[in-house]
């Protein structure tokens, strides 16, 4: 588990007492998961994305949280309110969301409903399956209608690339492999576990970071080795016997 950085500590003593004066003893835990639990968190750019579990009673009264949403998306704050027996209920249905958030979290408060959780290994290749397959169908797609266009040739690599560090760190819970919490690690294990071009997955995050700039002819050239790159390892994953 992380540590929670220092910048959010006010932010999320104030979004605890926002909680729990709105939902009171309905309020079963708040999580803090995701890049704000890890050293790579960015105060201003990074999302705070915060698990609120709610027993029964109160995730049928959802609405009092509409008079404080606005505040907190002010603040960066992305809340998600599930119950227990939602999530023991959906780990097959969304596997490398609940790896992702046991992956980086932090108990605020409250239960720790993430440690226990059992990742079924055949549930979340499917879904690994299913993201490559759809995120592939997107990529060629949207490089169809780019035109060739030098900015939307960009804007499709900050759209898409970082929807993959997700997906990258429940390959490596299907390789057996630890997984780290800087996503550049995570990046280099994904491709040596799985034969991918280390320097094309590098590049494309360095250009969504907005660390490169390359000319149209790269750009095009980036993208379609991207596409291929990715076609190949939902080959990969479809084929793989759990």
């Amino acid at each position: 588990m992380g540590s929670i950085p220092d910048a959010l500590t006010k932010t999320l003593i104030g979004f605890e007492e926002d909680v729990r004066l709105l939902f009171g003893d309905h309020t079963v835990s708040i999580i803090l998961y995701g890049s704000a639990a890890t050293d790579e968190f960015v105060s201003g750019k990074s999302d705070i994305n915060i698990l609120v579990v709610l027993d029964e009673d109160g995730i049928e009264n959802l609405e009092p949280v509409q008079k404080k949403v606005m505040k907190w998306l002010r603040q960066g704050i992305r809340p998600l309110f599930l119950t227990e027996t939602y999530i023991e209920r959906s780990l097959d249905s969304f596997p490398i969301e609940f790896l992702n958030m046991q992956t980086a979290y932090h108990v605020v408060s409250g239960k720790d409903v993430l440690e226990k959780l059992d990742i079924n290994r055949k549930d979340l290749r499917l879904e690994c399956e299913r993201e490559l397959k759809g995120k592939l169908l997107q990529l060629r797609q949207e490089f169809v209608m780019t035109r060739g266009k030098r900015s939307a040739l960009k804007a499709l690599i900050r759209e898409s690339a970082g929807a993959f560090t997700a997906i990258f760190r429940a390959l490596l819970f299907l390789a057996g492999q630890e997984i780290p919490a800087a996503k550049q690690e995570v990046i280099r294990r994904t491709c040596e576990a799985y034969r991918l071009d280390e320097s094309l997955f590098l590049t494309l995050f360095a250009v969504k970071g907005g660390k490169l700039n390359p000319s149209r002819d790269e750009l095009e050239r980036l993208v379609a080795s991207y596409i291929r790159q990715i076609a190949g390892l939902s080959r990969e994953i479809d084929k793989m016997e759990i």
